[in-house]
């Protein structure tokens, strides 16, 4: 297999999977974005922004795989005499070869003696974004003529609503029409289609544009010319009945039109085409593709795409011996990049700001039910879910230090006073607070929130040198932070917070303690959501069920974030954060008090045990996260004793409150947190929101206490089965009806007496996160052996299970239950999970069986036959041997955009260069450099990476040990060629300089330490 590519012969007759073109079109490109499949010539929809954008028809992956040959692009030749079409399912000698930034498929058929060479990206640093589709039909034979048809069967105009098109489609072709103007088609709406008295002309539309490299092309916008009155688009009727289509007459209107390049060839060598299909808003760009879009300037765009996505994966090149993982680190870092996007680091009024492109939801044709958007402007942005992109950025500082506490802020900001968060991240804006006056168009942008995608155009079209003029701009201006409450409150969302402080304090300890207490910058945002007390979300349903159900309610609200009695936002220092965190997780732990209560109608990481909130169910990951936060905070209040923490007023007194609670028995305890819980939440709906200033000393004893209950809490976990339990579920035993209060559907609200503990069957994300806080070497050892032995390990492919068996639990417990086993979350080797626990391994210093594991779990090295895809890139899950469905084991589903990318990258960076970077020593910062390597991963006793993007480090062991074993030793680190370090750390400015990539070679020497 080729390091930087994969190919895939007869790839009709492989296991069908469903793709993505990354949409990635540069800092001053538009993007699109772009599906594929492997069926017919691949493409299976693509478009501008969203669903609602699409030019090719959206389908789901089931419906793709039908239509896409049918209604997609075709190709189809009459050569002596004979009608051919290529990539018809049943044809040979096809060829599919998937790169990052682009798709080829060819075929060649020896009879006819005639090859197709299709390739796709695209269009990068451009206005208008667009499909490339590059054609090279050769002719391996003698000379003739040929008749050449092709494009698209159909293409959608600009404006059509993806909804109303699946329910009205044959209405809607009474707006469509096609106009031809200056080389291009251009497929627009004559006027809008709402039903309403407003009727408006619609001017955007959709182009369709060939450039050949030699000779003209001919368009057919109407595929009864082809087809005749074949409507299944099967049989190219007149094609095969007349000599020449040419002076056939078209009608563009009342149909779905087609875009397809029509060629007459009478000596036939080769013909080499470039079309181009997209967006535009103005009819007039069709006048700049004429002048501008030569087949050469559109085949440079072919390598200028390659070298944006060689660039962007450049930061974490990597050489070892195994080159396949080599080239799957670059996969992974590129698709961490779609979901949590890349930062391009501004100043601005309000600090240092990552404003991160490139990213976007992850939907697509296998994740269907997710509506993405990929913002159509330069410097594109996408939305994402709060955990999703947290996620995927924990680990953007070892790529990109300047970005300091930027994902931090942002992150930390947007906890709110109920300890919860909003779902939807919609990005930055910023607003300007300078007193320039750049031109009335651009003032006009800048009277209200704008993104750098929305100046920047309106420079560019005022002939300003945007990227200059854009800093300048936004270094006077404050980044404002987007998001939008979404669907409800997922227990785990705080969780992945800590990974972020982990990460900065890690880089900046010398600068932590003024970014823990002294940046007085962290706002509350303010969801219209609050919490309901148990009092109106406990209920007796109508077949005699005690559950919880319908647990929030919305209200208005004039801001999103909370403000003070002035009207000014509330502003705290990140401690403050963390302590109105702490107290508001711990204050819901459960009634048995040991797992974190899924109490606001979502439940944890496991979105498919949705069932569990309504039955009282809780998460121990969450508890053991949260512990992971106590632990910090507390290191935090010990060190920088008397320090200052800002607190609402509202938030003190429930501190104070918790604080006097003394445990009796656990129902009491939990009983006592929760009345304070509620009232809490009570106040801050009507509180005033004063700030009063506490020092750190002050929470010394509630700090321990919490400390002290979740350690309790796990001690009573562990003990409830072999493998610490992931979820726990609680039925009422007691209760007793609230008289004259009932819910919407008449059920009445229940006071709960006693609660019944019961254990979900074991899943793999509890003892994942357990291992975090495991310091001992042999506990860990033993969680490793455990798991190996329990059903969540897959003997067959030597992977790991989300979950075991649940066959004989309520479907109640979420709709994993209805799901196939082996499929989706149940029971499957959902990869994030998996890669996961593969961390935790590592981080828990098994090194041995964390490089044993990685042989059989990692994709890249599993037989792409079996995976049924590229094994550089990641699925969601792969369906393991309990799939009732042989042909399916083995088989990865859903493509690429998964949190097991940050993972990857969390594990490639313990791996080449240890758990912490930077330490401060005697006030002092000190680099140093911890690689946890298997001696087989080094080629000529040298393996090369880069740290920061930009620096290369180069890894010599010259004993050809592991660099984690005992008697490994640092012997020198030697920086650029000529400073040298003896041990493994680096002292005085040089310190600083690595870490401001003054540095461009690290070279790091291990040797074999002799016992003495």
């Amino acid at each position: 297999m080729n390091k930087e590519l994969y190919i895939l012969k007869d790839y009709q007759k492989k296991k069908p999977f469903s793709n993505f073109l990354s949409g990635i079109a540069g800092k001053m490109g538009v993007p699109i974005w772009s599906f594929y499949i492997n069926r017919g010539q691949a493409i299976a929809s693509f478009g501008t922004r969203d669903k609602n954008g699409a030019i090719m028809e959206f389908f789901p992956a089931n419906g793709a795989y039908l239509y896409s040959k049918k209604i997609g692009f075709r190709t189809i030749v009459k050569i002596d005499n004979k009608i051919y079409e290529f990539f018809n399912e049943a044809n040979e000698n096809q060829i599919m070869t998937i790169e990052k930034d682009k798709l080829t498929i060819e075929e060649v058929n020896e009879k006819l003696a005639i090859k197709l060479k299709v390739i796709y990206h695209t269009l990068p640093n451009e206005k208008n974004g667009g499909l490339v589709r590059k054609i090279e039909l050769t002719n391996l034979g003698r000379e003739r003529s040929i008749v050449l048809v092709d494009g698209l069967a159909q293409i959608l105009p600009a404006g059509i609503d993806y909804g109303g098109y699946k329910s009205v489609s044959n209405l809607l072709q009474s707006w469509m029409e096609v106009l031809e103007y200056n080389k291009s088609l251009f497929f627009k709406l004559r006027a809008s289609t709402d039903d309403s008295s407003e009727i408006s002309l619609v001017e955007d539309g959709n182009y369709y544009y060939t450039a050949r490299e030699n000779g003209n092309v001919n368009y057919i916008f109407d595929s009864k010319v082809i087809f005749a009155e074949d409507t299944t688009l099967t049989t190219p009727f007149n094609l095969i009945e007349k000599d020449s289509l040419l002076d056939e007459k078209q009608v563009g209107v009342n149909q779905v039109p087609s875009a397809f390049t029509y060629i007459e060839e009478k000596r036939f060598k080769d013909v080499k085409l470039i079309s181009l299909i997209g967006y535009t808003n103005d009819l007039n760009f069709l006048d700049d593709i004429a002048s501008k879009y030569s087949y050469e300037y559109l085949n440079a765009k072919e390598i200028e795409n390659k070298e944006i996505h060689n660039e962007l994966v450049s930061s974490i090149t990597t050489e070892t011996a195994y080159p396949l993982y080599d080239e799957y680190m670059n996969q992974n870092y590129l698709d961490n990049v779609l979901r949590g996007g890349v930062p391009l680091i501004f100043k601005t009024k309000n600090g240092v700001t990552g404003y991160h492109i490139y990213s976007r939801k992850h939907g697509d044709l296998e994740r269907d039910y997710n509506f993405f958007s990929i913002e159509p402007k330069y410097f594109s942005q996408g939305n994402g879910n709060f955990r999703d992109v947290l996620q995927n950025r924990r680990n953007d500082l070892i790529f990109n230090p300047a970005l300091r506490d930027s994902n931090l802020y942002q992150f930390a900001s947007l906890i709110q006073a109920d300890g919860y968060n909003p779902l939807s991240i919609e990005g930055l804006k910023f607003k300007y607070e300078g007193n320039v006056s750049y031109g009335n168009n651009v003032d006009k942008i800048l009277e209200k929130e704008f993104t750098p995608g929305d100046l920047s155009m309106v420079l560019e079209e005022n002939g300003y040198s945007v990227e200059d003029k854009l800093i300048e701009i936004i270094s006077e201006s404050n980044s404002v932070i987007k998001a939008t409450f979404g669907e409800g409150y997922w227990e785990d969302h705080f969780t992945y917070l800590d990974d972020v402080i982990a990460s900065v304090e890690e880089i900046y300890p010398d600068q932590f303690e003024n970014i823990l207490y002294d940046e007085i910058k962290y706002g509350f945002y303010n969801s219209p959501v609050y919490v309901k007390p148990r009092n109106e979300k406990y209920v007796l349903t109508k077949d005699g069920k005690v559950r919880q159900y319908d647990a929030i309610n919305h209200f208005d609200r004039t801001t999103d974030w909370l403000l003070d009695e002035k009207g000014n936002e509330i502003k705290v220092n990140l401690i403050s954060k963390l302590v109105t965190l702490i107290l508001n997780k711990y204050a819901h732990l459960d009634p048995f008090n040991i797992g974190l209560s899924y109490e606001a109608n979502k439940p944890g990481w496991n979105d498919a045990m949705n069932g569990l909130p309504g039955l009282f169910g809780s998460g121990v990951s969450e508890t053991v996260e949260l512990l992971k936060l106590v632990k910090r905070t507390k290191r935090y209040i010990e060190e920088y004793k008397n320090k200052d923490v800002l607190l609402l007023d509202t938030t003190y007194k429930f501190f104070e409150k918790l604080e006097k609670i003394e445990f009796k028995d656990d129902l009491s305890f939990w009983n006592e947190r929760m009345n304070e819980l509620e009232n809490y939440r009570k106040n801050l709906l009507n509180s005033k929101n004063k700030l009063i200033e506490v020092t750190t000393s002050k929470f010394e004893n509630i700090i321990a206490k919490i400390e002290s209950v979740l350690k309790n809490a796990i001690t009573k976990a562990k003990s409830l089965n072999k493998i610490i339990p992931t979820y726990l579920t609680y039925s009422a035993s007691k209760y007793e009806v609230i008289k004259g209060k009932t819910n919407t559907k008449g059920e009445s609200f229940v006071e709960i007496k006693e609660f019944k503990l019961e254990i979900i069957p074991t899943f793999l994300e509890g003892p994942t996160r357990y291992l975090k806080v495991v310091s001992d070497h042999k506990e860990a050892l033993n969680v490793y052996e455990t798991i190996k032995a329990s059903e969540l390990y897959d003997s067959k492919f030597s992977f790991y299970k989300t979950g075991t068996d649940l066959t004989n639990q309520s479907p109640e417990i979420g709709r994993i239950h209805a799901f196939t086993k082996g499929w989706l979350e149940r029971e499957s080797n959902f990869l994030h999970m998996t890669y996961k626990y593969m961390l935790s391994i590592l981080n828990a210093g098994l090194y041995d069986e964390f490089y044993k594991e990685i042989k059989t779990n990692y994709t890249c090295f599993m037989d792409p036959n079996l995976y049924g895809r590229s094994p550089f890139e990641n699925s969601s899950f792969i369906a393991p041997s309990n799939n009732p469905d042989y042909r399916k084991q083995g088989q990865g589903f859903f493509a690429r955009l998964s949190g097991s990318t940050a993972e990857m990258l969390s594990m490639w960076k313990q791996m080449f260069f240890g758990k912490k970077l930077f330490n401060l020593e005697n006030g002092n910062l000190v680099f140093e450099i911890k690689p946890k390597l298997h001696k087989e991963f080094f080629v000529n006793n040298s393996v090369k990476t880069r740290l920061f993007s930009d620096i290369e480090v180069e890894i010599i062991n010259e004993d050809n040990i592991n660099t984690f074993d005992n008697n490994a030793k640092i012997a020198k680190i030697v920086l650029d060629d000529e400073k040298v370090f003896e041990g493994n750390k680096v002292y005085g400015e040089w310190v600083q300089m690595i870490r401001q990539k003054s540095i461009n070679k690290i070279k790091v020497y291990i040797i074999k330490e002799e016992k003495k």
